[in-house]
């Protein structure tokens, strides 16, 4: 798809990180819908495109690099999966963060009222406002929906590798998971400390939340906090 510019000298430009790497058949749509929305708005703008998962986190700090040098806004184009690498370079910037939800669950997105079709999350980033959103944080590493080890992360590979064999959607990352839980799992063994006080814990994995909407959805009746 290439490069995309247009000029606006009143707005900052916008800086997206498309990703096209999932083989998302809608890619080529979702591209010309950012672009015509943007065109006619008159808002600068450059599209850098995913096209291998590997080059997602240098395609990132290349858009991160731009917005700084122009005062500029970064943007994800892609899943939860895309938006959480982009914050991961965007955190610290000092650069505005924007989404366009493309993925499966869009768990971000939906949580803090972004439309989760491309056209309306593309126009937002021309009429929102900016707000502080929470990150938590593992070993230096950014997430925005959770962290975790053992299981749960298992899950999504298998369910990952399944939407490449049979097509992203939601009926297909469910029965991916179920197949995933049916199979024999190694337990961790887990030491925590909140408060002074250690505990020790077997589990077959460990997940911390930082998303409301995905912890209701699990059944956690303390998502708000």
């Amino acid at each position: 798809f290439g490069t995309e510019m247009a000029a606006s000298p009143a707005a900052p430009p916008l800086f997206i990180v498309l990703n096209a790497a999932s083989g998302h058949a809608q890619t080529r749509q979702d591209f010309d819908t950012i672009v015509s929305v943007l065109r006619a708005a008159d808002r600068e703008h450059e599209i850098l495109r995913v096209e291998e998962p590997a080059r997602l986190a240098e395609t990132v700090r290349g858009a991160v690099e731009r917005a700084k040098a122009r005062q500029g806004i970064v943007v994800a184009a892609g899943g939860d999966g895309t938006v959480n690498a982009t914050a991961q370079a965007v955190v610290g910037s000092g650069c505005t963060f924007g989404v366009i939800p493309q993925g499966t669950f869009n768990y971000v997105a939906r949580t803090h009222g972004i439309p989760t079709d491309t056209s309306g999350a593309t126009r937002v980033l021309l009429t929102g406002r900016t707000k502080p959103v929470q990150v938590g944080a593992v070993n230096g590493r950014v997430f925005l929906v959770n962290a975790s080890l053992g299981l749960y992360p298992e899950l999504l590979e298998d369910r990952e590798a399944y939407k490449r064999r049979f097509g992203r959607s939601r009926l297909v990352a469910f029965g991916a998971g179920l197949v995933t839980l049916l199979r024999e799992h190694r337990g961790l063994r887990l030491r925590l400390e909140l408060d002074g006080r250690a505990t020790v814990h077997t589990t077959p994995t460990l997940f911390v939340g930082n998303n409301r909407l995905q912890l209701e959805q699990i059944g956690v009746p303390q998502a708000d906090a």
